[in-house]
C-alpha cells in the first residue's frame, strides 16, 4: 500500500510538470490560434488579423523548417554560431518592423508588453525552484 501511494504521488508530480500539448500543431493551426489570441487582446480589425496571421504563418513555417534541419549546436564553430545568431536577430527585426506597420501605436505597445511577459515566463521556466530575483 505504501509503495502504491508513492507511485501515485510520483505520477501526480509527473503529470503536473508535463509540457502543454500545443507542440504538435501545424504552422497553419499555430498561426491561426496566435492571430485569434492577438485579435482578442489587441482588438485587431479583420484586415489587421489577416495580415498578422499571414506574417505569423510565414514565421511558423520558417521555425518548423529550422527545427527540422537543426544541426547539433555542439558541433558548430564560434563563427557559425555567430552567423546563426545574426540571422535570427535579423528575422526578429524584420518581424518587429512588419508588426509596427500592421498595428497602430497603442496595439504595438500592447504587443511589446505581451512579448516581454512571454519572454519573462520563458526565462522563469528554466529556473525551477529558484527565485527569479537573486538580489533579495
Amino acid at each position: 500500500m505504501k509503495k502504491l501511494m508513492i507511485l501515485v504521488a510520483i505520477l501526480a508530480v509527473g503529470f503536473a510538470n508535463a509540457q502543454p500539448g500545443e507542440r504538435n500543431l501545424t504552422p497553419e493551426q499555430l498561426a491561426s490560434i496566435q492571430s485569434k489570441k492577438m485579435t482578442l487582446v489587441l482588438d485587431l480589425g479583420n484586415k489587421q488579423q489577416a495580415q498578422v496571421e499571414k506574417l505569423l504563418l510565414v514565421n511558423a513555417k520558417e521555425r518548423q523548417a529550422h527545427k527540422m534541419s537543426r544541426e547539433d549546436r555542439a558541433q558548430l564553430t564560434d563563427v557559425q554560431k555567430a552567423a546563426k545568431m545574426e540571422t535570427m536577430l535579423d528575422k526578429k527585426i524584420t518581424i518587429k518592423r512588419k508588426m509596427k506597420n500592421i498595428l497602430n501605436a497603442d496595439q504595438y505597445s500592447k504587443w511589446e508588453e505581451m512579448k516581454a511577459k512571454r519572454a519573462e515566463r520563458k526565462r522563469g521556466k528554466n529556473k525551477r525552484g529558484e527565485r527569479r530575483d537573486r538580489n533579495n
